[in-house]
């Protein structure tokens, strides 16, 4: 049964944070419940019907789901 609740990315968005990881460069991602995470992308995946990225920031590593994000801001 799928997710009705998974919201994919927009291919654009997609390639942004893609951009963003091979860069190394520090991001600011708001998510759909109003968190804010900042920090660098270490990684992007699929897994489980989902994408996913690894998020390295002053904090530690956190996975993140991609259908949870609303935006990016590159700083």
């Amino acid at each position: 049964m799928a997710d009705e609740s998974y919201q994919p990315i927009s291919c654009a968005l997609h390639s942004e944070l893609e951009l963003a990881a091979m860069h190394r460069k520090a991001v600011k991602l708001r998510l759909r419940d109003g968190t804010v995470r900042e920090g660098i992308i270490e990684d992007l995946w699929t897994a489980h019907g989902r994408e996913w990225l690894r998020l390295r920031s002053k904090d530690g590593s956190c996975n993140l789901d991609l259908g949870q994000l609303a935006h990016l801001d590159n700083r």
